[in-house]
Protein backbone atom coordinates (compact mmCIF):
# COMPACT_ATOMS: atom_id res chain seq x y z
CA UNK A 1 0.00 0.00 0.00
CA UNK A 2 1.27 3.76 -1.04
CA UNK A 3 0.91 6.57 1.33
CA UNK A 4 -0.04 10.12 0.38
CA UNK A 5 0.48 12.75 2.97
CA UNK A 6 -0.21 16.46 2.15
CA UNK A 7 0.78 19.05 4.28
CA UNK A 8 -1.19 22.17 4.40
CA UNK A 9 -1.47 25.57 6.06
CA UNK A 10 -4.39 25.44 7.70
CA UNK A 11 -4.00 29.14 8.72
CA UNK A 12 -3.88 29.85 5.17
CA UNK A 13 -7.23 28.34 4.57
CA UNK A 14 -6.15 25.71 2.52
CA UNK A 15 -7.85 22.78 3.99
CA UNK A 16 -10.39 22.56 1.74
CA UNK A 17 -8.09 22.01 -0.82
CA UNK A 18 -6.18 19.63 0.97
CA UNK A 19 -9.27 17.42 1.46
CA UNK A 20 -10.29 18.16 -2.49
CA UNK A 21 -7.09 16.36 -3.17
CA UNK A 22 -7.43 13.84 -0.62
CA UNK A 23 -11.11 12.86 -2.11
CA UNK A 24 -9.82 12.76 -5.79
CA UNK A 25 -7.17 10.41 -4.45
CA UNK A 26 -9.08 8.16 -2.77
CA UNK A 27 -11.58 7.97 -5.38
CA UNK A 28 -9.21 7.14 -7.85
CA UNK A 29 -6.90 4.74 -5.97
CA UNK A 30 -8.28 2.36 -3.69
CA UNK A 31 -5.13 0.94 -2.06
CA UNK A 32 -3.57 4.50 -1.77
CA UNK A 33 -3.26 5.75 2.29
CA UNK A 34 -3.61 9.47 2.55
CA UNK A 35 -2.78 11.46 5.80
CA UNK A 36 -3.58 15.34 6.27
CA UNK A 37 -0.89 17.43 8.29
CA UNK A 38 -1.30 20.87 9.63
CA UNK A 39 1.59 23.18 8.50
CA UNK A 40 1.59 26.94 8.42
CA UNK A 41 3.61 29.47 6.70
CA UNK A 42 1.94 28.74 3.42
CA UNK A 43 3.12 25.23 3.13
CA UNK A 44 0.95 23.09 0.65
CA UNK A 45 3.23 19.90 -0.03
CA UNK A 46 2.53 16.50 -1.44
CA UNK A 47 4.71 13.41 -0.47
CA UNK A 48 4.33 9.96 -1.75
CA UNK A 49 6.02 7.02 0.11
CA UNK A 50 7.30 9.89 2.29
CA UNK A 51 8.84 11.54 -0.55
CA UNK A 52 8.55 15.20 -1.50
CA UNK A 53 6.67 15.19 -4.65
CA UNK A 54 4.81 18.72 -5.40
CA UNK A 55 5.46 21.79 -3.75
CA UNK A 56 3.49 25.13 -3.87
CA UNK A 57 6.99 26.99 -2.96
CA UNK A 58 8.82 24.60 -5.55
CA UNK A 59 6.14 25.01 -8.55
CA UNK A 60 5.32 29.11 -7.30
CA UNK A 61 1.83 27.33 -7.49
CA UNK A 62 -0.86 24.85 -5.63
CA UNK A 63 -0.43 21.70 -7.48
CA UNK A 64 -3.12 20.37 -9.75
CA UNK A 65 -4.84 17.42 -8.57
CA UNK A 66 -3.94 15.41 -12.37
CA UNK A 67 0.13 16.34 -10.95
CA UNK A 68 -0.56 14.30 -7.86
CA UNK A 69 -2.22 11.26 -9.19
CA UNK A 70 0.67 10.81 -11.85
CA UNK A 71 2.56 10.52 -9.55
CA UNK A 72 1.15 8.37 -7.49
CA UNK A 73 0.26 6.39 -10.50
CA UNK A 74 4.20 6.83 -11.23
CA UNK A 75 5.17 5.06 -8.15
CA UNK A 76 3.14 2.33 -8.16
CA UNK A 77 4.42 1.38 -11.69
CA UNK A 78 7.97 1.31 -9.99
CA UNK A 79 6.90 -1.10 -7.22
Amino acid sequence: MHSVKIVYCRPCGYLDRALEVSREVLSYFDDVKVELEQGKNGIFDVYVDGELKLSRYQLKRFPEVEEVLKEIANKKQVA
